[in-house]
């Protein structure tokens, strides 16, 4: 049986190998060059108020102007064509990819639910008419 230090080491490795992952460099060489672009963290602090702002509006039952949907489409057609922005997005996206991975492979093949275990439903000592 492996001891806590033993899972620890191997998490500390993995965490080590993962840092040192393509994906990762590239996603941390991007995110230093989005630090140092102040019209892109703007633009994207804008985007994200005016998104902000029209889901509020939909939260609070108002009506969303036109010009608030016209201008939250200028902002994301600014944003996908913003290069330090896209390239964080494809980044980002390689990243998650590479961590979901590690996730499946952590968890292993999934096996085949097992039926022989009664659901809540099915137990004897839950009463169906009041639930779960």
């Amino acid at each position: 049986m492996a001891s806590t230090e033993q899972v620890m080491k191997a998490a500390g490795d993995l965490g080590k190998l993962i840092a040192e992952h393509n994906a990762s460099m590239k996603f941390q060489d991007i995110t230093g060059k989005l630090r140092d672009d102040t019209d892109a963290q703007r633009l994207m602090t804008d985007y994200n108020r005016q998104l902000q702002l029209v889901h509020e509006k939909e939260n609070k039952g108002q009506p969303i102007e036109v010009t608030d949907k016209h201008k939250v489409e200028d902002l994301q057609n600014r944003v996908i064509q913003h290069p330090v922005l896209r390239d964080l997005q494809m980044a980002q996206m390689d990243y998650m990819d590479l961590l979901r991975q590690v996730d499946e492979a952590i968890q292993g093949p999934k096996a085949p639910a097992d039926t022989s275990m009664p659901t809540p439903a099915q137990s004897p000592v839950v009463n169906p008419d009041l639930g779960a």
